[in-house]
């Protein structure tokens, strides 16, 4: 039931895994590199402004700044309660309107349960999201409780702004109760400093996921724990291609979501605080010659291709023509129902997958700096994640129940691919390594050039050898730039 693909857990460091901008396969070569010359233009532009919005976001008072036309709140939900009861939360979120509706409920519940609180909820897709949140900050109108992802370099730059509120004063005190919630889950939501700025909404975790009968064609053995190399997993490819007829594979290398695990399996990371990123140049070499060798020999799609899969239920996979998707276990229900036929989740390859795998918070809630009802956001906080009443109405929208409790009072709820998930997170948590760094300080450009880099590398505009120079020099530079 969870029919919701959680963009912002896809996008992990900034870009989505199948939300790029879409390229028509029938534009020519030409027309490609002039799209992405702009595109990046236009990125750089984006960067800067909001940046600048953001300084200036940072720098300011509060003040009684209506919202704009295009980020107008709903009608308030609830009971008319006054401030000293509670007062009125506002609450914005990113999600489709099966996740609007359940949320909706659960302030309702919440309203009838705690009379005096009052919402004025927000909600939108996730495009754009995050530039309402700065046009939010630099009108001083902040709502005082948002969906957020700590960790993700959009939203690093509002915590280094001081615009989110440290939590950890509120779980001392008990106003939010974390008893339930493991300390790993829990440290997704620190920042660079150490402090919480955001209390898990789910938990999710990468994955493979695989076409059984496909596999049974060609007389393929199912790698049940996950394949033990890429080598391994390449010489399946070449044979479920022939049964698919078209690819072996998705794109299996997509930057912001593969290379993160890769850089795990050798002990690297992508962010390092002090020079940017933290893979040597044999890394990212033999990153992308997998990708561009596999890519030439048809087993995982060209970049072109792979540019106009805009979300999982688009896939070549749940088309037919794959066998073999990567992706995170919240997508797995919407996968499974668009391809409307059995699939299987399994590990992501090795080698070092245990040290690789992660379980990880899909998206947080967040206190705004500027809030007048902190104690009271705090409080509704702390029952969205731990109450049974309202997890049941959200049937793990947002991610796995991050509480053993929760879960536990959900699963007879659960349909069968839910069932598998949680299955399958009860897995990874046994075969995981601790959670990455937060991302420094300049992750949003160092991620920008990242991908500028990737396209260039893929329609063979440069060399991987150049590519990690120009990455290398650039990013140390950037962040230096954001340490002065």
């Amino acid at each position: 039931m969870l029919k919701f693909v959680d963009e912002m857990y896809l996008k992990g460091r900034h870009i989505c895994i199948y939300s790029r901008p879409g390229i028509a396969n029938a534009f020519t070569n030409t027309t490609i590199r002039g799209a992405l010359k702009m595109k990046r233009r236009l990125s750089m532009m984006m960067i800067l402004a909001m940046a600048c919005i953001l300084a200036v976001a940072g720098c300011s008072g509060n003040n009684s700044a209506e919202p704009s036309e295009t980020s107008k709140p709903t009608q308030e939900t609830g009971s008319t309660g006054t401030p000293e009861a509670g007062g009125n939360l506002r609450v914005i979120w990113w999600g489709n309107q099966d996740r609007h509706n359940l949320t909706s409920e659960v302030l309702d519940l919440y309203s009838k349960a705690n009379p005096g609180v009052t919402f004025t909820p927000e909600y939108q897709g996730f495009d754009g999201y995050y530039q309402k949140l700065t046009l939010l900050a630099a009108s001083n109108n902040m709502p005082d409780v948002f969906q957020f992802y700590v960790g993700a370099s959009d939203a690093n730059q509002f915590i280094d702004k001081g615009l989110v509120e440290p939590l950890d004063a509120y779980i001392e005190s008990g106003l939010i109760d974390v008893s339930e919630i493991g300390e790993s889950t829990l440290s997704g939501g620190k920042g660079s400093d150490g402090k919480i700025y955001g209390i898990p909404l789910g938990v999710n975790a990468r994955v493979m996921i695989i076409d059984p009968a496909a596999y049974e064609k060609v007389g393929l053995t199912i790698p049940e724990k996950g394949y033990e190399s890429w080598e391994a997993l390449y010489e399946d490819l070449k044979k479920l291609k022939d049964v698919t007829g078209a690819y072996g594979a998705d794109d299996l290398f997509n930057i912001a979501f593969t290379l993160p695990y890769y850089a795990r399996q050798f002990d690297q990371t992508v962010n390092a605080e002090g020079t940017g990123i933290g893979f040597d140049e044999k890394l990212y070499t033999d990153f992308f010659t997998y990708r561009q060798e596999w890519a030439k020999e048809g087993l995982i799609p060209k970049m072109d291709a792979s540019m106009s899969v805009k979300n999982p239920e688009e896939s070549f996979l749940v088309k037919g023509q794959s066998a073999v998707m990567v992706g995170y276990t919240s997508q797995y229900p919407g996968v499974v129902k668009a391809a409307g036929r059995p699939l299987k989740m399994i590990l992501m390859p090795g080698p070092n997958s245990e040290k690789a795998m992660d379980v990880r918070p899909g998206q947080h809630f967040s206190i705004s700096v500027s809030s007048p009802n902190k104690e009271a956001a705090a409080k509704f906080i702390s029952y969205f994640v731990n109450d049974i009443e309202a997890n049941k109405l959200l049937n793990a929208n947002r991610g796995m129940p991050i509480t053993s409790k929760v879960r536990e009072s959900l699963m007879d709820q659960f349909d069968p691919e839910m069932k598998e998930v949680a299955d399958y997170l009860d897995i990874v948590s046994e075969h995981s390594g601790p959670l990455d760094a937060p991302a420094p300080a300049g992750a949003t450009e160092i991620d920008t050039l990242m991908v500028d880099l990737e396209q260039q590398i893929m329609y063979d505009q440069t060399s991987i050898h150049d590519a990690y120079e120009k990455l290398k020099k650039d990013a140390a530079n950037i962040v230096a730039k954001h340490k002065q």
